[in-house]
């Protein structure tokens, strides 16, 4: 099938966390408002409103650092049953439109609308219909895009954000990203991005068919694969880089039974990996989100889900994840957290080319 002929929708809700707490706290909506972890506990900061990011406040931000750019910030606790039943909700509207719907987090998914007959079969429509269900039934905003590839999608979702919408037809896909900052492009971190700006190569128009050997010469086959997503194509996916996994764990002074105290725990943990990340020569690119529990029978259970950085949502929902389904009724005796980092050596060359 044709680039042509395929249809993405990618979803994202607009500071879900928050948004669904001021549903039950109305009275905040004018104040800066985040949830996370509390400072004296060393947490961090989960989803921040649009108001608190007006302050620099922002995802994965040390509690303590937020409070310090913003000392009116109104800080709640995290509550994952709340949210957890909104996405639920959430894939209920998804799953009216296609059964092809692929959670990235709890708080965005992409729906493949390829072939679908609803609204005449237009992916447009369709992203406006299910914004509107979102609005009508669950009382919150979400951003989309719309795009014939799942990558652009994401991106083009970003772009009207908060409560918008933005469409990328076929027929612009090669304008859009003619002027794209290449910072944008799934796998460009800071490591990649300081490579290609070294070459000329700042926007997705930049990286030229004849910058191919170059790329390859400094990137190895991941020059390749930036490339191709900055053609407008993502037939290649990257199986190179070796992936190798950094995380902390703690043992409790007392065995718990309660998913608060692992919740607690985790903040804590957090806030330790993002210290030993930043420690690292480079900026890390995380790819997976890792948690760990051992129980009273010293018996070990662990999961693990993409994740685009150190996410605290996807986090404290694998923690869920094992103490609903692995945990049976045993004490939890440690807690661990980690990700999974791919790491890349630039001076091999990797001439394999899909062609």
């Amino acid at each position: 099938m044709s680039h042509e002929e395929r249809k993405f929708i990618h979803v994202d809700m607009d500071s879900f966390f928050v948004s669904v707490e001021l549903l039950h706290a109305p009275w905040l909506r004018e104040r800066p408002v985040a949830v996370g972890g509390s400072a004296a506990q060393r947490g961090v900061i989960s989803t921040a409103s649009y108001l608190a990011r007006q302050f620099g406040v922002k995802s994965g931000m040390a509690t303590a650092t937020a409070q310090r750019l913003c000392p009116e910030l109104v800080l709640l606790p995290v509550r994952f049953e709340r949210y957890e039943d909104v996405t639920r909700q959430l894939e209920c509207i998804f799953r009216r439109y296609t059964d092809k719907v692929e959670f990235l987090s709890l708080d965005e998914a992409t729906l493949d609308v390829t072939g679908q007959l609803h609204c005449n079969g237009s992916a447009t429509y369709m992203a406006t219909q299910i914004r509107a269900a979102i609005a009508d039934e669950l009382q919150l905003t979400a951003s989309a895009g719309v795009a014939p590839l799942r990558y652009l999608a994401k991106i083009a979702s970003e772009v009207n954000k908060p409560n918008g919408q933005f469409v990328i037809a076929p027929e612009q896909v090669r304008a859009f990203l003619a002027t794209l900052d290449i910072r944008k492009i799934p796998g460009v971190g800071p490591k990649t991005w300081g490579v290609l700006e070294s070459l000329g190569c700042r926007l997705c128009g930049d990286v030229t068919h004849e910058k191919i050997p170059t790329l390859l010469r400094h990137l190895g086959v991941h020059g390749f694969y930036v490339w191709e997503r900055c053609q407008g194509t993502e037939e290649h996916e990257e199986k190179t880089g070796e992936l190798r996994s950094v995380g902390v764990e703690y043992t409790l002074p007392v065995d718990c039974y309660d998913l608060q105290s692992c919740t607690e725990q985790l903040e804590l943990l957090m806030a330790e990996l993002l210290t030993r990340l930043a420690a690292l020569d480079e900026p890390p690119h995380i790819v997976r989100n890792q948690v760990k529990l051992k129980f009273g029978d010293f018996s070990i259970a662990s999961t693990e889900a993409a994740a685009s950085g150190l996410q605290p949502e996807v986090v404290h929902g694998l923690c869920r994840r094992l103490w609903e389904s692995k945990r049976g009724g045993r004490a939890v005796r440690l807690v661990g957290v980690g990700v999974k980092i791919r790491r890349k050596d630039l001076d091999q060359l990797q001439l394999e080319l899909p062609w």
